[in-house]
This record gives C-alpha cells, structure tokens and sequence, in this order.
C-alpha cells in the first residue's frame, strides 16, 4: 500500500471496509458502532481492494496449502493426545488400585479441558493474532506431558491430562480460525471440512498408537510419544506458519504506516474495537449464552454434534471390547479404527465433491444474481444439509448393524465401523459448517458456545462406557446410540425445509 485511504478510491474504500468488517465478526473484535467523523474515515487503513496482496485469502494456492499444513498439524498432534491416554487405562487402573471408571477421565478430562480453553485463547487471539495463541496452546500441551510421564499418583495423572487438554483447545480453535481467514466462502466450507476430519482422525488413531506403545514400552511413553511429536509439529510451525488473521495484518499494516508517514490519524478499523478486560468477558460468556438460550438451530444442532462427538469418544472404549470378544489381543483389537478413520476420510470426499460441485453452482448463481450490487450475496445456509441428511439417515442402521453382528465373521463388524465413521464425520462436517454459515457475523460466539457444551457433555461418554457395557453388553449399548440417533434423525431435513423461517426470527442470524 504506496499510500494510505486518503488516496483510495471510493469504491475500494467500501470493498476494503467491507472485507474489514467481515473479518472483524469472524476474528470476534467488536467494532466501535458509533459513527466517525470524516477525518476518522478517511485515515482508515483497509485492504487496498479485492486483489490486495497481503489479503490471506488472495495469497497463491499453493502458499495457502502450506500455510494451512501448520494449523493442520497442529490439530492433528493435539487430537492425538486426547485420545492416545485411553490404552493406558486398564494398566493404570490397576497400577494405582483404582477402578477403570476412574482412569477413564483421563480422556475424558483432556476433552473436559476443551471447554475450558476457548475462554482463554479466544480473547488471547484479539489481541495478538493467530500465531501466537497456537504456539502457546501447542507448547502447553507438549509441557505437561512432562508431569504425566513422571506422575507417581492418580492426581498428578488426571490435572496433567487435564491441563493439556485445556492448553490443546486453543490449538484447535485458533487453527480452524485459521483456515477460516484463508480461504473464501465455497472453499471455506471444504477447509472446515479438512479441519474437522484432522481433528477426528487425530482421536481415532491416538488409540490405535497407544495400545500398541502400552504393549511393548508401557503406558508412560505415551506421554513421551506424544511430547517428541507435539515438539517435532511446534519446530515445523516455526517455519512455515505466518500470521493469518485479517485484523492483526491492517493493524499492523497502519503500525507501519504511521511509522512511514507519521500521520497517528491512521487506524486500522479493529484498533477502534473495544478490548476492554470486560468487554471481552462479556462477548466470550453472557453473550454465548444468550445465543445458546435464545437460537433453536444452535440448541439442536449442539445437541445432535454432542451426541456425534460423545459416540466417537466413546467407541474408543466400545470398539476394543468388541473385538476383544473374539479373542483379538488388546493392540489387534484396535485395529478396526482404522476403518472408522477411512470412513472418516471419505465423509470429507462426499463433503467436498458436493461442496465444489452443487453447493458452489447455487453461489456463483447467487453472485450473478446479484448483478454486482453486492459483493456479499449469499446462499442459504441451508444448502450446506443434504449430505448431513445421507449421514444421519445411515447412522442408526450402522450401529445396529455394529451392536448385532458380534456372532458374524469380523469383516461384518469392520465394515460397520467404516459406515459408522462415514456417517458420524458427515454429520458432524455439516454441522460445523452450517453454525458458521448461520451465525457469519457472531461465528465465534456460536462456536464458542457449541464447543464449550459439546466438550462438556461428550467428556462423560467414556465414563459410563464401563457400567453401560457391563449392564447392556455390546448390543444393545449400540442399540441404545442407534436410537438416541434416530430421535434426532430429522433434524437436518426439518432445518432444510423451516430453516429460513426460523432464521428469520433469531437477532443473531445473518439473515
């Protein structure tokens, strides 16, 4: 920028402030709304148009590919260690003279410690961007794998993991964030995509790796296992992360303007957000809250990913116990996870080919329709469902389909866990994509509140998989999952069809 928005033309002033303004709701500043003088106008710093440079989202595809790996990595080595502790919990249970139950919160308190983090990084990441909170958030997780290696009582094991989890969930919200600012609106919805598929792979394999390091190291060294590779991601990162969030770039844009210039007067328009101690506790609590009281899309649609999310978590436990039934040893009986993560993998290949295929159609039509009067035309978000609707009318088959076939060959059994993962990843891609796309101006907000009730929630799953099987066994446990997921089945077919309507009378929808 040769200059600064005295010399813009109008129209990309208007581009350059409604890019700003978009990337102020997303990145969760809350913008001074009373209205500026003339001069305060002119000296703002905004993007030199819709092809500026340093505009994350106009970078070359292949920077964005790299710059996404780190943010990737990231997720992936945290998701790890949530779930990697679980093959620890038998051998501890009986090192320590303490009931399994007890040694199961160590998973479920790594994912407790996701509700609790986004309060912390969230408000972090206002201040001083993307970069810095994640480094933080991954370098807390790696530290206190430190005390869980070295743990010599049940405490010490349980606030380590708790505390990781914790620290991990800045990893994983600031890196979806950064996926967020990179991409644009069709692809975004793909980037999430890849997000959240990292992110349940990383727990689906975290078993598989740790049975197998219990088995022939012991279960300390899944907490060395999983340091060495947290540490290995954090010096990748070094290299190959650079700041992504569009506030931090004009801030820092307009801080090197004003040195260049010497006019003070230049102000990038989230310098002029309040980040006042109580204003950001109020935007990251009672305003969550409101959301969740008053928004029934948010309501259901938390409840349907708890229930998705919660049955992930609680498979970890389930699945071993089922194959062990056959006679599999412990690592061997890990195994079929790996079919739950090729599901996985191809709920994000349905995903996107209906994302780049039908989905971006009705964008561009929408942009054509708008005849350039607007640079913000949008599709319904409601066009996001349909794949949500395959996933969910698949999912209770396929558990029952799990839960009854114990007495069939194994192949009957690995290929339910395929469909399983297949429909547990789809429903929960089009979930997150359709909050974002429904709540654009309050994402974080909605996010924030989603994930806090989401963790909360789906961290007892594991606990009450020991009780549950032992009173059900593996049958009608899944029988049990198959119909929890069929009171909720319609869901994404009634949001299709009322969707718009109920949209219409929320005060936080975009519209």
């Amino acid at each position: 920028m040769d200059s600064t928005a005295q010399h813009m033309s109008e129209k990309d002033k208007a581009d350059g402030l409604a890019v700003n303004l978009t990337s102020i709701a997303d990145g969760a500043l809350t913008p001074d709304t009373s209205t500026p003088s003339p001069s305060l106008a002119l000296n703002l710093v905004t993007w030199d148009g819709h092809n500026d440079p340093e505009n994350p989202q106009n970078w070359p595809r292949s920077t964005k590919l790299v710059r996404s790996a780190a943010p990737l990595a990231v997720i992936f080595s945290i998701s790890i260690a949530s779930s990697i502790f679980g093959a620890a919990s038998d051998i501890t249970s009986q090192e320590y003279g303490v009931s399994r139950e007890v040694m199961s919160l160590g998973v479920a308190l790594f994912v407790a410690g996701f509700a609790v983090g986004p309060l912390v990084f969230a408000p972090m990441a206002e201040v001083v961007g993307n970069a810095p909170p994640m480094a933080v958030a991954l370098a807390g997780c790696a530290i206190f794998q430190i005390p869980l290696a070295l743990a010599t009582n049940v405490e010490t094991i349980l606030l380590s993991r708790f505390l990781a989890g914790t620290f991990g969930a800045g990893g994983l919200a600031v890196g979806s964030g950064i996926l967020a600012d990179i991409f644009g609106p069709v692809t975004r919805g793909v980037a999430v995509g890849v997000s959240a598929t990292v992110m349940n792979m990383g727990s689906i394999i975290g078993p598989v790796v740790g049975a197998y390091i219990v088995d022939a190291y012991g279960w300390r060294w899944t907490a060395w296992v999983t340091l060495i590779f947290c540490t290995t991601v954090g010096l990748a990162c070094t290299v190959i992360l650079r700041e992504s969030s569009h506030n931090r770039i004009l801030m820092n844009r307009a801080a090197r303007l004003r040195r260049e210039t010497g006019n003070q007067g230049l102000r990038a328009q989230a310098e002029m957000a309040s980040l006042d101690p109580k204003v950001l506790l109020r935007k990251y609590t009672t305003k969550p809250v409101r959301m969740f009281v008053r928004e029934p899309i948010l309501i259901v649609m938390t409840i349907y990913l708890t229930l998705v999310y919660g049955s992930l978590y609680l498979s970890y436990q389930l699945f071993p116990r089922a194959f062990r039934s056959r006679g599999w040893s412990k690592p061997t009986a890990t195994l079929p996870f790996l079919a739950v993560g090729l599901g996985v993998i191809s709920a994000l290949a349905l995903f996107s080919t209906f994302t780049m295929t039908w989905y971006k159609k009705r964008w561009v039509a929408a942009q054509q329709d708008s005849k350039g009067e607007s640079t913000s035309a949008r599709v319904a978000p409601e066009k996001r469902l349909p794949p949500m609707v395959l996933g969910a009318v698949l999912l209770p088959p396929a558990l029952l389909w799990f839960g009854w076939s114990g007495d069939a060959h194994w192949t009957a059994q690995v290929i339910a866990c395929y469909a399983i993962g297949l429909a547990l990843q789809t429903i929960f891609i089009c979930g997150i994509v359709y909050i974002v796309d429904v709540y654009l101006l309050n994402t974080v907000s909605a996010t924030c509140i989603h994930v806090m009730v989401r963790s909360v929630v789906s961290a007892t799953f594991p606990l009450f998989e020991g009780p549950m099987y032992e009173t059900l066994g593996i049958n009608w446990s899944a029988t049990l999952l198959a119909g929890l997921s069929t009171l909720i089945m319609a869901s994404p077919i009634l949001f299709i069809i009322y969707g718009s309507q109920i949209r219409s009378w929320s005060r936080f929808s975009v519209g």
